[in-house]
């Protein structure tokens, strides 16, 4: 089952049912590419409890397209994590400092 965010667009989050339709692949196909790192914890795959394993959807779908090309694959991870709140550019909070000299103490 997809995770829903709103009634008609469906959320980046899908199970390993879900997974293994959109890759064509079985359920220890999927595992094995989890454990040998073809796909990456955090980028491809988040694990939300011992037993609860979601996979993004649009990052699957573009490594299924790029398999052979994993330059452009990891151009398609860059422009997704891009796209995400927690990597954009921070605003810096200016620090007044003082200009005065301190002394150390003997």
């Amino acid at each position: 089952m997809m995770v829903q965010t709103s009634q008609t667009q469906p959320g980046i989050w899908c199970n390993k049912h879900e997974a293994t339709k959109i890759l064509g692949v079985s359920q220890s196909t999927l595992k094995k590419l989890r454990l040998t790192n073809q796909l990456t914890e955090g980028v491809h795959w988040s694990r939300f409890s011992s037993r609860c394993v979601r996979y993004n959807v649009e990052l699957l779908k573009d490594w299924a397209m790029n398999r052979a090309n994993a330059g452009l694959h990891n151009k398609g991870i860059a422009n997704y994590l891009s796209s995400l709140p927690s990597y954009q550019p921070q605003a810096h909070k200016t620090v007044k400092r003082s200009t005065g000299t301190r002394a150390l103490a003997d």
